[in-house]
């Protein structure tokens, strides 16, 4: 067991030192808008609908009145653009720091909370979810939910960003494993502020629907949860890792 923990909190430490790396090498505010197409405009939506859209960070499960789950998470996420001055590269990835919150509540309802800071940036976001059992789970039976989120960006000088979205959940305990999936649908909206733009063209609002997928795999290590998962929307992914505590 003791090296099992001493494994794991070299990987956190490792993880959390390749964010740091990254902090140092990007800028990631994104202060103007240069684009010679609309068209552009919409390939960088998307980009923008991954780094700050809802990510599925929680099994399944219903927690029950008295159940909780808190943690925080270093989370690599894609896009297809340098933030800043918005020069397309291939899915680099770039660091964001999280903290999550899930509390049971009556009639088998849960809410949950996350806040989102992206590395080298003033931009930050928060979502928020409420989540329906279908099935609550048991030995013999998988948890399936239904959830409805609502994300929204802050700090960005050159546009607005907020989102809706719906996700149908599955996950299954085996001892002290649970592995989880997920599938659902982002609808955003990227709106550019026109007195930030330096565009060629006069940019309209990107309203997009993105198909989302997550999967993960949160292991009980009696002290603490470590939660290793991966959000996709549209063509972007995030890899995520999550340490707290779940009741």
């Amino acid at each position: 067991m003791n090296v099992q923990l001493s494994k794991l909190h070299k990987t956190v430490l490792a993880s959390a030192l390749f964010g740091l790396s990254f902090n140092s090498l990007a800028d990631n505010n994104i202060k103007t808008l240069n684009f010679a197409s609309q068209n552009d405009f919409e390939q960088f939506a998307e980009s923008v609908t991954n780094v700050f859209g809802h990510k599925t960070m929680f099994p399944a499960e219903y927690m029950g009145v008295t159940g909780f789950d808190v943690g925080a998470s270093l989370n690599f996420v894609e896009t297809g653009y340098k933030l800043s001055n918005q020069t397309e590269r291939n899915k680099d990835l770039l660091p964001m720091y999280s903290l999550h919150a899930l509390k049971g509540l009556p009639g088998g309802f849960d809410i949950g909370f996350n806040y989102n800071i992206l590395s080298d940036s003033s931009a930050s976001s928060w979502s928020a979810e409420v989540r329906y059992a279908i099935l609550e789970g048991g030995t013999t039976q998988p948890a399936v939910s239904v959830s409805g989120n609502y994300a929204q960006a802050s700090g960005i000088d050159a546009l607005n960003f907020n989102s809706y979205g719906v996700d149908f959940g599955i996950s299954k305990g085996f001892a002290n494993l649970t592995p989880y999936a997920g599938i659902g649908w982002v609808l955003s909206s990227v709106d550019p502020e026109v007195a930030n733009s330096n565009s060629s063209v006069n940019l309209k609002t990107e309203n997009l629907s993105l198909m989302k997928l997550s999967a993960g795999l949160n292991v009980n290590l009696l002290f603490m949860d470590v939660m290793l998962g991966y959000n996709q929307i549209g063509d972007y992914g995030t890899y995520s890792i999550k340490a707290g505590y779940r009741f």
